[in-house]
């Protein structure tokens, strides 16, 4: 058996250093009867006062060093470097070496405490990662090529002096130290056994938040030096930007934050439940113990915060994606249509598939001849023309598309063999819809549906006055790219062409909307309709949309993420990984990432609407396509909501967001406007 030093050297070894890092969550780690819980949350609950005291003394301790201290450290040139940088690279590269020293140290004092030992291997494993970064980093800063590429390819700087991103980086590493690095050596400095439960499920959360951090400095060190984000609002650069954006405040910070708080322990609530029930095999007791963690942690709301953090910490992909899917099944998809407004027309149809299909054959072919980016004209042409019947198109098909008709009237469903008739009935002056809305649903590529958004597509279909058509695409992980957006493809197709065979409608004007993964599907969808040389849409609305899925590009609004409850970084980061399969490239194919589409395709853009909240990890990259479409003069606009959170869409429900109620109003407007100009 090996001793803990050889343990030791064994996790830092090259072979070892990025495997395993992550540890799932153990169901027998949170296996405890109801006493226990209770007896676990008074002991919590009186260590608590003792605990923040201790944390308050050690940050203060840790401000006041800070403030004495001349940074001094030599494997950074501080005359090639900004003074800030070079402040933030040498008390980053302290902290992690204390970090470092400290958790080997822990890791022999509590040796025999079996569920310590995993976690302690963790850190050592996540700090000295950390420390070779610096180091890569400190190459860079004193012009000498890196030498080695022992570090996993995800955590590997591999950037040049001239083109080392100073201002990205100092942004991330300034939060890894003020919100992670001192609060884990805080976490040290007070581990006790007693606590050994809360202990490991905040070592747990901090180290999560760390290894996302480390992921994302390579990006950060490697961003473009003339990116808008690295500039700051008053520069010249965001004028233009400035201009085209509408500001808009629904509230004071604390108010919006209290409102959204609400929200938050609602996500909190149903990640704790179906944590809780994970802990069982049997389904019938996952469910039974779902409801009792539901009552025990609307009393225990800090257990339930903790409980829930720890679980999103490291998650289990499938029950992070049912907790998001709670209103899609069991008990909550039965009171989720009481929050649905009033609508008189309610169908879906199942559309089949008779155009050019997206596959990856046909993508992997346009990476190699390097015209993925560039418009073709080769897809928009019908490949089968065998129409389906009426009742056909109105029967459940597992082989079709379905997609969800909404409107304020009831359309008129024509037979397919009287269309001679109908078109003299339409000759005759019978109402026809020549205005249309077609809605892509968000959910991460992984979750909801046509169904869980009609919250707010029901209000829009009826102010409006319009049909909206409204896709359910196909999912991940079963379902990767590029299922889902072949989907969209084909459905909007059928309709652009075909819609007026079946029903009363015939498209002049038609908008595109959608939000998160739908704003992705709903850009990339306009992607491949001019990459096609199909019908362009007439606008397209994009609610906080996902533009860009390739993970190693970073952004300053991705650090939102290691605290949010919705978009939390390392969902984020399951959404991503489970949507885009290895063989695809998602920082070249504009299929996935719209914001890097080529000028030749953003040169064909319809008018674009952008509404989003400064509170959302996704918030940067919609400036970036903007700042894309506004250089090629296209008609740009963006409505940002001050303070708010990804998803605000959807919480314009009862017991939701208050401020919620006027964003879908204001994207109505934006539809409205869109339809008729």
């Amino acid at each position: 058996m090996q001793s803990i030093e050889d343990q030791i050297k064994s996790c830092m070894s090259m072979g070892n250093l990025t495997q395993d890092i992550t540890l799932e969550l153990r169901t027998e780690e949170q296996s405890e009867s109801a006493e226990q819980q209770i007896q676990m949350q008074q002991e919590w609950n009186q260590d608590q006062g003792e605990f923040k005291q201790n944390q308050q003394q050690l940050q203060q301790q840790d401000i006041n060093q800070i403030q004495e201290q001349v940074w001094n450290c030599p494997i950074f040139n501080s005359a090639a470097i900004t003074k800030e940088l070079y402040q933030n690279l040498s008390e980053t590269y302290d902290l992690l070496n204390k970090l470092h020293l400290k958790a080997i140290d822990l890791t022999k004092k509590f040796n025999a405490v079996a569920n310590f030992l995993p976690r302690f291997f963790q850190a050592i494993k996540i700090t000295f990662i950390g420390i070779l970064q610096l180091e890569q980093i400190g190459l860079i800063t004193n012009d000498k090529d890196i030498m080695s590429k022992s570090i996993n390819e995800e955590y590997n700087i591999n950037v040049n002096k001239k083109k080392f991103n100073e201002k990205s980086v100092c942004i991330l590493l300034e939060f890894a130290i003020t919100h992670i690095l001192s609060q884990i050596l805080v976490l040290f400095e007070t581990i006790e056994v007693r606590r050994e439960k809360q202990e490991l499920r905040q070592l747990v959360i901090y180290l999560s938040k760390l290894q996302t951090c480390l992921e994302q400095l390579p990006g950060a060190a490697n961003l473009d030096i003339n990116d808008i984000f690295c500039f700051d609002r008053g520069h010249y650069r965001w004028q233009s930007l400035n201009s085209i954006t509408q500001e808009v405040l629904l509230g004071s910070r604390e108010q919006i934050s209290k409102s959204y708080g609400k929200v938050a322990e609602g996500i909190l609530l149903a990640n704790a439940m179906i944590s809780k029930g994970s802990e069982f095999s049997n389904e019938a007791a996952k469910n039974v113990m779902q409801g009792f963690g539901a009552l025990y942690y609307l009393v225990a709301k800090k257990d339930a915060k903790l409980k829930a953090d720890h679980f999103m910490a490291e998650p289990n992909k499938n029950l992070a994606f049912k907790a998001w899917n709670l209103g899609e099944s069991g008990f909550l998809s039965k009171l989720l249509p009481l929050l649905f407004p009033m609508i008189t027309y309610n169908k879906k149809i199942y559309i089949p598939q008779l155009f050019k299909r997206l596959v990856e054959d046909n993508i992997l072919r346009q990476y190699k001849e390097n015209n993925i980016n560039h418009i073709q004209n080769d897809c928009g042409e019908c490949v089968n023309t065998n129409l389906p019947k009426s009742p056909e198109l109105f029967t459940k098909n597992k082989e079709r598309i379905p997609v969800r008709i909404l409107c304020h009237y009831n359309l008129q469903e024509i037979q397919t063999d009287s269309f001679v008739q109908h078109s003299l009935k339409l000759i005759q002056g019978q109402k026809v819809f020549d205005r249309i809305i077609i809605h892509i649903h968000g959910g991460g590529f992984v979750s909801m549906s046509s169904r869980s958004h009609q919250t707010y597509t029901r209000k829009w279909a009826k102010n409006l006055q319009v049909p909206i058509f409204s896709i359910d695409y196909r999912k991940a992980p079963e379902s990767p790219y590029p299922f889902g957006l072949d989907d969209c493809w084909q459905a909007y197709m059928f309709i652009m062409n075909y819609i007026d065979k079946y029903f009363n409608v015939k498209p002049k004007k038609v908008v595109l909307v959608g939000d998160s993964a739908g704003g992705n599907l709903v850009a990339a969808l306009t992607v491949q309709i001019i990459k096609s040389g199909a019908r362009i849409p007439d606008g397209i609305l994009m609610a906080y949309p996902a533009l860009c899925l390739d993970i190693k590009q970073f952004t300053p609004s991705l650090l939102i993420s290691l605290n949010d409850p919705l978009l939390h970084h390392t969902v984020l980061k399951l959404c991503i990984s489970s949507y885009v399969p290895q063989q695809f490239d998602a920082a070249s194919d504009p299929l996935m990432s719209p914001s890097i589409a080529s000028d030749e395709i953003l040169s064909r853009f319809p008018k674009t609407r952008i509404v989003l909240g400064t509170n959302d990890p996704l918030h940067d990259e919609s400036f970036r396509l903007a700042n894309k479409l506004l250089k090629l003069g296209k008609d740009i606009k963006i409505t940002e909501y001050k303070w708010m959170p990804h998803g605000f869409l959807q919480f314009d429900v009862v017991q939701g967001m208050k401020e919620s109620e006027q964003t879908v109003l204001d994207a109505q407007n934006i539809l409205q406007d869109l339809l008729t100009c």
